[in-house]
């Protein structure tokens, strides 16, 4: 699927937020893996702790606070890569 370039609710635009997500997302989880060795430890959602996930956070420092927007860049599933 391609980069969604506006909300399909609200349209508002999202492709310009697309790049930085993927970039520091990542960043944050290469960081999270690097303080914790076990490499079979995946994190994704403790029902104890309370705290946003990275992707949660990384959202907010983007400016999307509509649910429909962040719905927009959590449920892309970049498949061009595979196509071509």
């Amino acid at each position: 699927m391609l980069i969604p370039i506006r909300c399909f609710t609200c349209n508002n635009i999202i492709a310009d937020k697309w790049d930085p997500f993927i970039i520091m997302s990542n960043m944050e989880k290469n960081k999270d893996e690097k303080e914790n060795d076990n490499k079979l430890d995946i994190k994704y959602i403790n029902l104890k702790n309370n705290d946003k996930s990275i992707e949660g956070k990384v959202l907010d420092d983007l400016g999307l606070k509509k649910y429909c927007c962040r719905r927009m860049m959590l449920s892309n599933v970049h498949l061009i890569s595979y196509i071509n």
